[in-house]
């Protein structure tokens, strides 16, 4: 029996069936603004967008129907690189990403960019360094690898918690912040709302698994995208006579600073280790906007990029989107795209806030609040903005605003169609099941590859290893929406933990692994264990304020501990044999069979040779 992966060929009319899903997605908001200028009620109106682009994305996901566990694991390897660069872009931010980052922008100004700035520098970190080698590998899960790397028992299973704790609570993050966005299409209990978050993740996900989401998640990135754009080049025409926000928001930053200086913006540095990222408790705005330390310090600033950059850059679920593309040139062009994609919306994201600001300072600040606009006074509606009820006159101090619905606050505030707020809603709903989808599949697949299965050179047969998938992909989107369901944590406080997790357990061990042949099994798997418990330790003793380092942080000492117990492990250990240095130089040549499907071709052959003979005659 063949063990290599499916060579179809891809579709070739897969550009005009993203071109029907762009149409079909358009024709709902343009009948949403002609429906709208006709009268009917905005609760229709919610409803209609929130349901027609949740058929839209199930849809997509029911057509991804495949029998072959190479489709349903890593969707057939034939995924073209701008359609993986999409999914790797909605995966790395997420709904949590597109409403937190733009909000912490708009509170904190630039200190909050130290975030964004981190997940491109991760992207770019795992073009460089990792992901091509991953893909040429050719394993499903990032324990998958690990256990064929090393050929060792005990590395996979370290490896496999190393990489589903990030992945938990990534999926729990998501699946809430997909309830936040639901619940502003349509009012409804959580209870109902989580169980269509997670009804959606199931109808996606399981008829397909990795093959279904890589065409949905581009289908829910391309929401996102169009979501986010269509009204900062609105706003950016209304204030700037351009339609490129991102590229001509430079005047109006200027002109905010001096409504700061004239209006009292206290000008604050902060001390070195402060960490003060805003959360999900409304706060007024904190200092200028253009004006860096303030609300973070410059150590705590560098080092969450480097830790968001670390995490990013072995995170499963993005390694997971890249083993699908067609090879290791397109994976390089891949997650270009998706830098690109993320740029951009890390840009919009920037230029909402300013504008955000802008407006505030020229409409809002200084007046009665009896006497504020009519959009201002929705913003009091919806609990998007609270004021101080002692307040006379409206400053940055006695307004106090939601950081996750600022997205929505700018085209609100401005007047615009309350379609197009009901787009962005959608789009971070898009975003938010992008992400949660790759991290159900990824955990879903190391639950079923690498926990229950047995070792990786003796897969079973196709129809149990589908099973498993599938029952792992139902299992685990119900255990975690009742887990959404009851916490109360932060959605960003949780991603930002699993980054430090991903970052401190895995990203010593994945780079040691491609880049120096001598680092043992033994050294691998006491890596992996002592980087992830001193990061987990770490993490939780900052959270109960036991050491007085910000939680985000806490991969700072996990990373060290990783190399060092790697390089201390792998040096008192035998040195690896001659089939594993081969291996990592292989691991090295771009082109070439994926090495995981060589090796377990070359365990069936030594385990049946009569078949191999009947095969060379």
């Amino acid at each position: 029996m063949s063990t290599r992966a499916s060579t179809q060929a891809l579709n070739p009319l897969i550009g005009i069936y993203f071109g029907i899903f762009v149409a079909s997605l358009t024709g709902i908001v343009v009948l949403l603004l002609i429906f709208e200028q006709l009268g009917v009620v905005e609760a229709r109106l919610r409803q209609i967008l929130l349901f027609g682009s949740l058929a839209l994305y199930a849809a997509i996901g029911i057509a991804g129907l495949t029998t072959a566990p190479a489709e349903y694991l890593l969707a057939g390897r034939r995924v073209p690189p701008f359609f993986t660069g999409l999914a790797l872009t909605a995966t790395a931010l997420g709904g949590t990403g597109l409403a937190a980052f733009t909000g912490a922008i708009f509170l904190i100004g630039l200190d909050a960019l130290c975030v964004p700035m981190g997940v491109i520098a991760g992207l770019v970190a795992t073009a460089l360094l990792i992901a091509p080698f991953f893909r040429k590998f050719g394993a499903a899960t990032v324990p998958g690898y690990l256990a064929m790397r090393f050929q060792s028992p005990a590395v996979r299973a370290a490896a496999a918690v190393a990489a589903a704790a990030p992945l938990i609570l990534v999926l729990l993050a998501e699946i809430k912040i997909g309830v936040l966005a639901a619940g502003w299409l349509l009012a409804a209990p959580d209870t109902v709302l989580v169980l269509l978050v997670a009804g959606s993740l199931l109808l996606i996900a399981i008829p397909g698994g990795s093959r279904s989401l890589a065409w949905s998640g581009a289908a829910q990135s391309i929401t996102a995208l169009l979501a986010i754009l269509t009204p900062a080049m609105i706003i950016a025409v209304m204030v700037t006579n351009l339609p490129l926000g991102q590229l001509s928001h430079g005047p109006v930053l200027r002109a905010l600073g001096r409504s700061e200086i004239a209006q009292g913006f206290p000008l604050t540095v902060a001390q070195a280790w402060l960490f003060d990222y805003p959360g999900v408790e409304p706060r007024p705005i904190d200092g200028r906007f253009a004006t860096p330390f303030g609300s973070i310090g410059a150590a705590a600033y560098v080092l969450t990029a480097l830790t968001v950059m670390a995490g990013i850059a072995v995170f499963p679920s993005l390694l997971g989107r890249v083993a699908s593309a067609t090879g290791v040139y397109d994976t390089r062009k891949s997650i270009g795209w998706g830098v690109f994609l993320t740029g951009v919306i890390i840009m919009t994201m920037s230029s909402i806030a300013v504008f955000y600001r802008d407006v505030l300072m020229h409409q809002i600040a200084g007046t009665s609040p009896v006497a504020t606009p009519a959009g201002f006074r929705t913003l009091l509606d919806l609990g998007l903005a609270t004021v101080d009820p002692n307040a006379t006159r409206l400053t940055a101090s006695n307004v106090s605003f939601r950081r996750d619905g600022v997205l929505l606050g700018l085209p609100i505030l401005m007047g615009l169609p309350a379609s197009l707020v009901f787009l962005l809603a959608a789009g971070v709903l898009a975003a938010a099941l992008a992400a949660a989808g790759a991290a159900l599949v990824q955990l879903a697949a190391i639950l079923a590859e690498d926990v229950i299965a047995g070792p990786p050179t003796e897969p079973r047969a196709p129809r149990t290893r589908l099973l498993a998938a599938r029952s792992s992909v139902a299992v685990v989107a119900i255990l975690a929406g009742l887990a959404a369901s009851v916490s109360r944590r932060d959605p960003l406080d949780l991603v930002m933990w699993a980054l430090a997790l991903s970052a401190g357990g895995l990203f010593p061990v994945m780079v040691l692994s491609i880049w120096w042949k001598r680092l043992s099994a033994f050294g691998a798997s006491a890596g992996l264990m002592a980087g992830f418990a001193a990061t987990a330790i770490t993490l939780v003793l900052a959270v109960a304020g036991i050491l007085p380092i910000p939680a985000e942080l806490s991969a700072i000492v996990g990373l060290p501990v990783g190399f060092g117990v790697c390089l201390v492990g792998t040096l008192v250990s035998p040195p690896p044999d001659r089939a594993m240095l081969e291996m990592v130089r292989d691991l090295r040549i771009p082109g070439g069979e994926p090495l995981h499907d060589r090796e377990v071709r070359l365990a069936r052959q030594r385990r049946h040779p009569a078949s191999r003979e009947r095969r060379t005659r």
